[in-house]
């Protein structure tokens, strides 16, 4: 079955939140790294720089619950408009800011809006869409988000050289968020919520507007028994808290939050968005250059475009638990080479003389440029010296040759072994950890919990999000990158040792049936893990 024109149109608009959602990762990247140099004046010391990331990200997650509630009262295609208006101020405001606190101001904006467009986006497209085509559009919503990363990475590059460019980074994100805005004025309100409102016609009217067919009678059918299965849900879970309070008596259902909101922690507390996030910061600690660490981030984007593919091919083919074991194991081996090779890059640039008042004081060459008033003269004569970058004694040929160059960065012959360690990460990443949480969380509900759990889940993601980002620099100052990238290693290896014992593999079970993986006591332990089915008369036992 083809889809008309208007269909393949609605998806490509709703995919645009994803797109925008990845691009404000990707771009960050960059930007952190631009902002420094574009703004000696802002004083950007590490605590700010994780304030300026991680206030978009505590923001998505008051979005992501306030777009659950404007979802069922005004409307999948509203809530979309809404985030598509309130990204385009957020990304002015951003372009313009005066002070870094305007930019924290336009970051929180962006962020509430992200939080509205990634938790409607998928919603949207899945209700819009007849069954057999569900599952590959709202996987494009996920490759929307990969390649919105690669996109703003891209950017990023290419503003780097441009005096203020991290302003056009930032700024022209209001393009596509216009695009979507005005692309949304023609698109359809959902079928499925206008039938939940109470008008059938307009929804029949809609889904033969979007199936190129006057046949829809199995489809309202369909919505029409979802409606009264809702309602009859509603009844026996209860509304509002109660939900929440029905959803802890239940033991099955207690037991499926913890590993939903397990899965949602270890995916942001395995470091996901302090590569993505940081990654051009990560090549510059390593040693490259400012323009050539944010194009070497640009390689990391393309590696999580690329490897999201084995992910859409390997979820049914090798399961959900299979295919997570094995992207953390790879994950693991990624974030222990960029802790050697950190190690190795620090030791492999060594010997910091310390001889007089203009010179600072420092054991190695990345301790050196860790300090903001300090750099790194080298030359063939001298080898290395750490110096003050504000001082401008003529004596300073002495130490540093013909020409008077202090760097930022040290400049060593394995830096190759961090990039090595970034690209090895992400290609487990992208087709296990990324997609998997989400997609288990989808299953292991019942329907009158589902849409409070994927409430908290979503939550927990964007809440431990915010903790990593704002955190990483701190710990990669208090305990060295490679101290940093050994902990997420140990966090991962913690994860993945619990989903072995405890996660149980959904792959082909209906969502009516998942409630039973949880019941009774556990009977298995690895990929065949689960629970002793337990047949019980109350709902709530």
């Amino acid at each position: 079955m083809s889809l008309p024109f208007k269909t393949k149109l609605l998806v490509f608009t709703a995919v645009l939140g994803g797109f925008l959602f990845g691009y404000d990762t990707g771009v960050m990247s960059g930007c952190l790294v631009a902002l420094e140099d574009a703004e000696p004046t802002w004083e950007l010391s590490d605590s700010r720089k994780e304030i300026i990331v991680s206030s978009a990200i505590w923001a998505c997650a008051v979005g992501a619950l306030m777009a659950g509630f404007l979802n069922k009262i005004l409307g999948r295609k509203i809530s979309m408009m809404c985030g598509a208006a309130i990204l385009t101020g957020a990304s002015f405001i951003m372009a313009v800011a005066p002070n870094w606190q305007s930019l924290v101001v336009g970051r929180a904006l962006d962020g509430v809006a992200i939080g509205f467009v990634s938790m409607t986006g998928p919603l949207y497209i899945a209700e819009q869409l007849p069954n057999d085509w569900r599952g590959p559009m709202t996987v494009c919503n996920q490759l929307l988000i990969t390649i919105g990363i690669l996109a703003g990475s891209i950017v990023a590059g290419i503003f780097e050289p441009v005096n203020k460019g991290w302003r056009w980074m930032l700024g022209l994100s209001c393009v596509p968020s216009t695009i979507m805005f005005v692309l949304f004025i023609f698109m359809p309100k959902s079928a499925r919520w206008l039938y939940f409102q109470g008008h059938v016609e307009q929804a029949k009217a809609i889904l033969i507007e979007l199936r190129g067919t006057e046949d829809v009678s199995t489809e309202m059918k369909e919505i029409a028994e979802d409606f009264k299965q809702t309602t009859e849900n509603e009844e026996l879970g209860g509304k509002g808290f109660q939900v929440l309070l029905n959803m802890m008596k239940n033991t099955a259902v207690r037991r499926a939050m913890v590993i939903g909101l397990l899965l949602q922690l270890f995916q942001q507390f395995s470091g996901i968005n302090s590569v993505m996030y940081y990654s051009a910061t990560i090549l510059v600690m390593s040693g490259a250059s400012s323009n050539k660490a944010i194009w070497l981030s640009t390689a990391v984007s393309t590696a999580n475009v690329a490897f999201t593919f084995i992910g859409v091919y390997g979820v049914e083919r090798f399961g959900r638990k299979k295919l997570l074991m094995g992207s953390m194991t790879v994950m693991m081996l990624g974030l222990t080479l960029l802790g050697i090779a950190f190690i190795v890059i620090n030791n492999s640039a060594k010997s910091m003389e310390v001889e007089g008042v203009l010179e600072c004081v420092a054991d190695s060459c990345y301790s050196c440029v860790q300090m903001d008033e300090c750099g790194i003269c080298e030359s063939v004569a001298n080898g290395l010296k750490c110096l003050n970058k504000n001082t401008l004694d003529s004596n300073i040929t002495v130490h540093c040759g013909e020409k008077m160059e202090i760097e930022d960065v040290c400049k060593t012959k394995e830096s190759w072994l961090a990039i090595v360690g970034l690209v090895l990460y992400i290609m487990g990443f992208a087709p296990g950890m990324g997609p998997l949480p989400w997609t288990i969380n989808s299953e292991i509900f019942p329907n009158w919990a589902r849409d409070t759990a994927l409430s908290l889940t979503t939550f927990m993601n964007w809440v431990c999000n915010s903790i990593i980002s704002q955190t990483f620099l701190q710990l990669s100052n208090a305990a060295t990158p490679s101290g940093a990238f050994f902990t997420y290693c140990a966090i991962t290896f913690v994860g993945m040792c619990y989903f072995f014992v405890f996660l149980p593999e959904t792959r082909g079970m209906s969502l009516e049936n998942t409630e039973e993986l949880f019941e009774g006591k556990i009977t298995f332990i690895g990929l065949n893990a689960g629970y002793e089915p337990k047949k019980t008369n109350n709902s709530y036992d």
